[in-house]
């Protein structure tokens, strides 16, 4: 019991005793946050995929058979007129694929629609899929206010941008003109 006692007046003395105190500063890191550019990047290869066909491995023609066997991402709608497809991105923006089919069941038109977050990632999605979109196919032939890009031999890739009071976001559509008899 004295040993007890004696402890715990040392302990008292030296935390009340005035010597030279030591200032020590911590510093943590913060974990690492990827610029927005970045994660705008990952969603924009996210959806074009694999970098074949127009999107995620899918061509006008392909029938939806193969299209179910490409897609990777949840099946969220199967019509009559279309097949939908859906996921969320890291930082929960969504995109939604529809494919569109004809009646012999193939690919005749892919609509997506992007929800972002933000004004600022919306318009740096826009900027990025329009590069690459300029890339594959060139310069835009219209700007105002859709960017439309022709994609040969006859078909054509469009980005509007969509704002209201809910939402933002893209709506990219890649559409065929009918073909002439």
């Amino acid at each position: 019991m004295k040993i007890y006692i004696f402890v715990l007046i040392l302990f008292i003395l030296a935390c009340s005793n005035p010597k030279e105190t030591q200032k020590v500063e911590v510093s943590v890191p913060s974990p690492p946050t990827a610029p927005a550019s970045s994660n705008v990047q990952t969603l924009a290869r996210n959806i074009m995929g694999t970098g074949e066909g127009l999107l995620r491995g899918v061509k006008f023609g392909d029938s939806i058979e193969e299209v179910k066997k490409k897609e990777t991402t949840e099946l969220f709608e199967e019509e009559d007129s279309h097949v939908g497809y859906s996921f969320d991105s890291e930082n929960l923006e969504t995109v939604d694929i529809l494919y569109e089919k004809n009646s012999q069941n193939r690919v005749s038109g892919i609509e997506l629609d992007i929800y972002m977050n933000t004004d600022e990632t919306n318009e740096s999605l826009k900027q990025e899929l329009s590069n690459l979109f300029s890339v594959r196919y060139g310069k835009p032939v219209s700007e105002n206010p859709i960017l439309v890009w022709k994609i040969k031999p006859t078909g054509q890739v469009s980005i509007k941008v969509v704002k209201n009071k809910l939402d933002r976001g893209l709506e990219v559509r890649f559409t065929q003109q009918p073909k002439s008899i």
